[in-house]
């Protein structure tokens, strides 16, 4: 999954599509509940940690002592919640450590609305008459608002300026939305920083207090690669062995960041036939090859020497694939994960 929300803009109306809210652009909701005097205040610094329900951004920053961060924040549209900060105010957060690879993001929230000249709005202009719509989209990408390091590496990114929203709306805001503009080249287990920089300012010119402009707690990391599911899937207790296609059937490997497929050398695989499961786990051995399953992030694992026809398997028969102890799998931007599988599944 690939999250990537917009801002639009139409006659005065924000609308955010993708993260489930909508708010007016003119005036955010429940401005009341924000503090416009003094210097632009960091409250949170949320990162996209959670590819299950979609839904979940981790605090990995949360400004201790302060009343106006967010704490339980109901997300009605979805009937789902998200505790964002701790209800006690002298606790932070605790870092996040599992950052999606493939779909990572950071949503940091201020105290009062920023200077719109953060963003730059670009018209969509409409594809078949090459004719402007009237609808403009925010771009952070030029106005580079923060800086964000991955390995103390550069990340070009994307997004866009929120100003709807308080610390009890979801999403929360006023906030930037920053998404890198290419996941594939940030590494699994990649450390992370953000620098806010000095272009944000609130709409009296005010830049963020230099003390919360580069925090360490400005971070998080990316989560490890790591095999997430197979195809066939291993059985629950009970039911009979997975089956695939004798003639052109694959285990396919899926992980949670852009496999390499190349860096699963196939003499890690250990593959083994037999009558049955039982037999087929010390049953002959067999020589697997590993291709690239064709969509950035599997792999898939093929019989070399079944029988005549290469990348086949003899119906009938059952194999065992496990890995050997020190196998490792790579992600396009060399981050690296151990490869532990036990299947056994059977070919007609």
């Amino acid at each position: 999954m690939f999250v990537t929300p917009s801002r639009l803009l139409t006659q005065g109306t924000a609308t955010l599509v993708g993260l489930f809210a909508i708010g007016a652009c003119e005036a955010p909701v429940a401005s009341t509940d924000l503090r416009p005097a003094g210097d632009p205040e960091v409250l949170t610094v949320m990162v996209f940690n959670d590819a299950v329900d979609g839904v979940a951004e981790g605090a990995t920053f949360c400004k201790v002592g302060d009343e106006k961060r967010p704490g339980f924040v109901g997300i009605s549209t979805v009937g789902l919640s998200e505790q964002v900060c701790d209800d006690d105010l002298s606790k932070g957060a605790t870092k996040v450590m599992d950052a999606v690879p493939t779909a990572w993001y950071v949503r940091v929230m201020f105290d009062e609305l920023l200077d719109p000249d953060v963003e730059e709005l670009t018209e969509i202009i409409d594809g078949d008459t090459n004719v402007g719509t009237g609808i403009f989209e925010g771009h952070i990408k030029n106005t580079k608002p923060v800086t964000i390091k991955c390995n103390d590496v550069d990340v070009p990114y994307d997004g866009y300026y929120s100003p709807s929203g308080n610390n009890v709306t979801w999403p929360v805001g006023p906030s930037l939305f920053i998404q890198p503009q290419d996941l594939a080249t940030i590494p699994t287990s990649a450390n992370c920083t953000l620098v806010i920089n000095d272009i944000v300012v609130d709409k009296d010119g005010n830049k963020v207090p230099a003390g919360q402009a580069a925090l360490p707690d400005y971070s998080w990391v990316v989560d490890p690669l790591k095999l997430v599911a197979t195809d066939p899937a291993p059985p629950d207790a009970g039911d009979p062995p997975p089956a695939i296609a004798a003639a052109d059937g694959a285990v396919v490997l899926s992980f949670n960041g852009f496999i390499d497929a190349a860096s699963i050398a196939a003499g890690e695989v250990v593959l083994k036939e037999g009558a049955d499961c039982a037999t087929a786990a010390t049953g002959t051995a067999r020589n697997a090859s590993v291709v690239d399953a064709g969509d950035g992030v599997s792999a898939a694992v093929l019989c070399a020497n079944c029988n005549a026809t290469a990348g086949t398997w003899n119906a009938g028969k059952f194999y065992s694939l496990t890995f050997s102890a020190d196998a490792q799998a790579a992600d396009l931007a060399g981050g690296a994960g151990p490869v532990a599988l036990d299947l056994c599944f059977g070919a007609e």
